[in-house]
């Protein structure tokens, strides 16, 4: 066989094929056991790693499970209950307070008050009717939530009768008006002056507001249980526009009497006779005829399905030289006995204003009435006018009045203790003029507290200085005087009434069981003086 040289080179090509053929083939299994060891090594180490790293302590992966066991509850619970409020704190029980008397100076400024506890046991023969024994309780929203003072009042009634719910300012003055014994009602269409800052004329009530309305058909309502009443108002003379409904029902068995209190002013004598014009003189020219009044255009409205109510109209101060009487309506038939609803409307507009509502049940008693606002101050006891507040204190002729401010009055700008103690003995001494023969309790404000300790300081150090200016004040006045802080604990005690849920988180007002231990606190005191009144007449 002849080879070529072609053929020598087809033959040695192919050679190397064959042999780089048979590499591969015997390389390949090698390789791809190598191959898959690696990547198994490589995810056995990838597998060790993600293994430490979230692998955990036996303790701590049960509360992992645990917390994943209570993960998924809460999110199947979520779906079908609500969550589950926390447990609440568990008050700190307080500690035993130290009673602390009242404080009489000289002589016994309770004497009145005393001497008409005395008359409901032995009343006087010609009386008209049931003796009641009238308390005022003036001051700030410790007061005028009726917590701390319905607990007086349920106390003094327990043990020397109830004469009614007492003082009532209907129509819901403001949203959360309270009453232990009654209920404020409706009140739309009627404007509230004398909370306002800038907006008080001082035809005001003694519980520091009056009510105007604007809207004839709506009612200004109260709700209790009383069998009579006696409405009080300030108004123009000779106005007759105040129409009251017991139950919805025309209650005409009412008595009226008026007392002036700004009098009309006295005719001059260019109004008792008028400046004559030219024509009335004679031989002069008529006088020039008046000039028409300008037309006004026609504005185009659409018309709606339902009118909208009328706005509330502005503020209107009482006209300076309109005379002034304070308007009684009172009962003269009694009603059953139970609940029931008394309703007024005033066709009046703004020349008449409402004072508020007495309610009486026609039995002897006590009859405490609250007159306190929220934010108030000393100072307010001069909101009404002079010749006002002394009407409404004499047609009322409280045996007690009760004077609960100082909280507020520790923000007053410019707050000093001279100053503010020649304050509080001028305001006390002009409030004992007007009532007569009243006593007067005055008590310190409660204490104070906050959550920040430079505001805390601030606070203390403030009621450091008012509280002995108030009592010196009130000793001067002769009024009686009693420490709330004191009787609290001192400074201080806040912090100790809320760990005891004793009072709220403000650090200012108390819980509804606070407000009772310091009414039952100021009772005991109150009655420990009246059993040291009674041995002194009985010559003990």
């Amino acid at each position: 066989m002849v080879i070529t040289r072609r053929g020598v080179g087809r033959w040695f090509a192919l050679g190397i094929f064959a042999v780089s053929l048979a590499g591969v083939l015997i390389h390949l299994p090698r390789a791809s056991a190598d191959n898959t060891t690696a990547t198994a090594t490589t995810q056995k180490t990838a597998k060790t790693k993600t293994t430490a790293k979230t692998q955990k302590p036996a303790s701590k992966r049960k509360v992992a499970t645990a917390n994943g066991a209570n993960s998924s509850a809460r999110t199947t619970r979520s779906k079908t209950a609500p969550r589950p409020r926390p447990a609440p704190i568990k008050p700190v029980p307080l500690t035993p307070l130290d009673p602390v008397p009242i404080e009489v100076g000289e002589g016994n400024p309770l004497a009145t008050f005393f001497q008409a506890l005395e008359g409901l046991s032995s009343p006087a023969a010609d009386a008209p009717g049931p003796p009641v024994v009238r308390i005022i309780h003036f001051g700030d929203s410790h007061v005028a939530s009726d917590y701390w003072a319905g607990v007086l009042r349920e106390n003094l009634q327990q043990r020397f009768g109830n004469a009614g719910p007492g003082f009532v300012l209907p129509g819901r003055p403001w949203q959360t008006i309270r009453y232990t014994e009654a209920k404020s009602l409706d009140g739309q269409g009627w404007r509230t002056d004398g909370l306002r800052l800038g907006e008080n004329d001082g035809v005001i009530g003694l519980g520091g507001m009056s009510l105007e309305s604007y809207r004839a058909a709506n009612p200004a309502s109260a709700l209790a249980a009383f069998s009579q009443f006696e409405i009080l108002a300030a108004t123009t003379p000779a106005s007759d526009c105040l129409q009251v409904q017991v139950d919805d029902v025309d209650f005409p068995n009412l008595t009226a009497q008026a007392q002036p209190v700004i009098p009309a002013p006295s005719a001059s004598p260019s109004a008792l006779f008028p400046e004559p014009s030219s024509r009335d003189l004679g031989g002069g020219a008529a006088d020039p005829p008046e000039p028409p009044a300008p037309l006004t255009p026609v504005q185009r409205t659409k018309k709606r399905r339902k009118p909208l109510p009328p706005p509330v109209p502005p503020w209107r101060p009482w006209p300076a030289d309109s005379p002034l009487e304070l308007l009684q309506l009172s009962s003269t038939a009694a009603l059953s006995a139970g609940p029931h609803r008394i309703s007024i409307r005033s066709g009046c507009g703004s020349s008449a204003r409402l004072l508020g509502v007495e309610l009486f049940s026609g039995s002897k008693g006590i009859l405490y009435d609250t007159d306190g606002v929220n934010g108030a101050r000393l100072t307010d006891l001069e909101k009404p006018l002079p010749a006002l507040r002394k009407a409404l204190l004499q047609e009322s002729h409280p045996a007690l009045m009760i004077v609960s401010y100082g909280t507020n009055d520790i923000g007053t700008k410019g707050f000093t203790a001279a100053g503010y103690e020649e304050t509080a003995f001028q305001i006390l001494s002009k409030l004992k003029a007007d009532a007569g023969d009243t006593s007067i309790l005055v008590t310190g404000p409660t204490d104070r507290g906050n959550a920040r300790k430079k505001m805390r300081t601030f606070i203390q150090a403030a009621q450091a200085e008012l509280q002995p200016a108030l009592r010196r004040a009130a000793l001067r006045a002769g009024c009686a005087y009693w420490d709330q802080q004191a009787a609290m604990g001192g400074p201080g005690a806040m912090t100790r009434w809320v760990r005891a849920g004793l009072a709220a988180y403000d650090y200012v007002h108390l819980s509804g069981l606070g407000y009772k231990k310091l009414g039952d606190l100021l009772y005991d005191q109150l009655m420990i003086e009246y059993g040291k009144f009674e041995k002194a007449q009985s010559g003990e």
